[in-house]
């Protein structure tokens, strides 16, 4: 797991560093020759490569060629504060290999500090330096190749606005490739939220640590590809810190991740007992009972309405049903009370039946997945879930919105803080999907996932997350502590086959059914590398 900090946190721990000795000069330093060796290695020529041996060679000497860019023109963009201070290292290292550079300015070039040295010494070794407006930027876009936004950075708190926005909408029309340092001008650092128009970047160089708006609906359209540059210096946190967020790496899910028992039989494999589909929403039921088996447990029983039974029986194969009577409920209750975990709430519906099937699960008090319209169908709101004793929740933003008295918009402008309002309120597990699915719960640091593929946005995708978490929950038979490690168990191996398809399927047509399958592959290789990790 990797830290993701705030914007206040950052500054903290820059300012750590410094009281401790090293000058501020030397991070700044550090972080623009970092942007430009990762500008170099995306524009540097092909053809550079001597095409015979040479005495001295390698790729290092080719970045340090002073004429190892010398076809790339590079416009930099600079802003009054350090992000500027940062981009006009930037250009001083891509002068120095070769590259045309023309560096535009906003504000005071001559104001105090870091950037004005910096300023300097970008002067010293012969570059110049012009003012940004509309007519100048328009004529630099033409000439350029590639565009470095060092304009605002992590200090903004205000919309952008008059001149600049002007600018900021003309480099997004141009379709120049830009590559931003820190975040991309324009969005916020800590919420992702887009303060009235922000740069489109192909590549974000972020420095030090992963800030959290980056991590956002915001952050995935804005930043693009997203690369830490170190600044050289220990990237551990103090060890009394705590980070804003984690994010999810593939290690995180080797950890938790655990093989099946070479002895185990199908009900020590755990059993799911499904609430799910009704008439035209079957599918949901069927996704749902296939993910649940591909993530390992050993048997889905698909629980409903005989109405919904009776049709689900004329399709299914691995999967078992059960016609729950609402007049007679002891023989369901019992099914409840023996199953590992149980998944609430896809394609169920919103009648009066639908909402007591929803109360009957949760009152068997097994671990459970509650999604869709099982969310829909809580009485009393979310502090009505307090007590449960293993709940996972997985809204969608227009849920989560529902759930907190919100609009769509207002979840997505902060999603992290939507995240954690849902655990607190809840006390469960949350998670808030989307293109950076987060996991929050109470009283501990959320995991943000950046895995996944646009394909993903398939209809019944949400309904396989929900079996594989059902699936997890019930084969690890897991308690409160153990649903958070078993949901971002979950939540990566979703994700991750999402991309596995992808590879080969490209960013649409993926069928949901199919991201289930996926999932076994998945599930594999992770195991299979922590197995040649410990020597096995």
């Amino acid at each position: 797991m990797r830290p993701v900090l705030s914007c206040e946190q950052m500054r903290a721990f820059e300012a750590v560093l410094i009281g401790r000795g090293v000058p501020s000069l030397v991070l700044m330093e550090n972080a623009g020759r970092g942007a430009a060796h990762l500008i170099g290695l995306r524009g540097r020529p092909r053809h550079a490569a001597p095409k015979a041996p040479a005495a001295v060679g390698g790729s290092c000497v080719r970045c340090a060629d002073e004429a190892a860019l010398s076809e790339l023109a590079v416009l930099v963009l600079v802003g009054p504060g350090n992000n500027g201070g940062d981009g006009l290292v930037v250009a001083r290292h891509l002068w120095g290999r070769g590259a045309q550079v023309r560096v535009l300015a906003l504000g005071d070039a001559l104001a105090p500090g870091d950037r004005r040295t910096m300023l300097e010494a970008w002067l010293a070794v012969g570059g110049q330096v012009e003012p940004l407006d509309v007519a100048r930027l328009q004529a630099a876009l033409v000439a350029s190749d590639l565009v470095v936004d060092a304009l605002l950075g992590t200090g903004l708190g205000r919309s952008v606005e008059a001149e600049l926005a002007t600018c900021i909408e003309l480099l997004n029309s141009s379709k120049k490739p830009v590559v931003a340092l820190d975040v991309p001008s324009g969005l916020d650092a800590d919420t992702g939220r887009v303060l009235g128009v922000a740069v489109e970047a192909e590549h974000t160089v972020c420095f030090g640590h992963l800030k959290t708006g980056l991590l956002t609906t915001g952050g995935h359209a804005h930043a693009g590809r997203i690369t830490i540059s170190q600044i050289g210096v220990p990237s551990r946190l103090p060890s009394d810190w705590s980070p804003s967020a984690w994010l999810l790496e593939e290690l995180d899910l080797r950890q938790r991740l655990q093989p099946r028992s070479p002895t185990a039989h199908k009900v020590s494999a755990g059993r799911v007992v499904v609430l799910a589909g009704s008439p035209g929403t079957l599918g949901a039921a069927r996704l749902v009972g296939r993910a649940v088996l591909r993530a390992g447990a050993g048997l889905c029983t698909l629980a409903g309405l005989p109405e919904t039974t009776r049709l689900l029986d004329r399709e299914v194969v691995e999967l078992m049903t059960w016609p729950v009577d609402l007049a007679a409920l002891a023989d369901t209750e019992q099914l409840l009370a023996l199953a590992d975990s149980l998944v609430v709430g896809p394609g169920l519906g919103r009648g009066a039946e639908s909402k007591r099937l929803v109360q009957l699960a949760l009152a068997a008090r097994r671990p459970t997945v509650l999604d869709a319209d099982g969310l829909r169908a809580l009485e009393g709101g979310l502090e009505s879930l307090q007590g449960h004793p293993a709940l996972v929740l997985t809204p969608h933003p227009g849920e989560a919105a529902e759930l907190l008295g919100l609009t769509s918009a207002a979840v997505e402008r902060d999603r992290f803080a939507a995240a954690r309002r849902l655990a607190e309120r809840s006390q469960a597990v949350v998670v808030l999907k989307g293109s950076r699915s987060i996991v929050a719960a109470p009283a501990r640091v959320p995991f943000v996932s950046a895995w996944g593929s646009a394909a993903l946005a398939t209809a019944g995708s949400g309904d396989v997350l929900s079996g594989v978490l059902g699936g997890l929950l019930a084969a690890a038979r897991v308690g409160s502590e153990g649903a958070f490690d078993a949901t971002l168990v979950g939540v990566g191996l979703h994700a991750l086959a999402g991309e596995r398809w992808s590879e080969t399927g490209g960013d649409a047509g993926l069928l949901a059914s199919e991201i289930a399958d996926e999932v076994v592959a998945v599930r594999a290789r992770l195991l299979a590398s922590t197995l040649a990790s410990s020597g096995g």
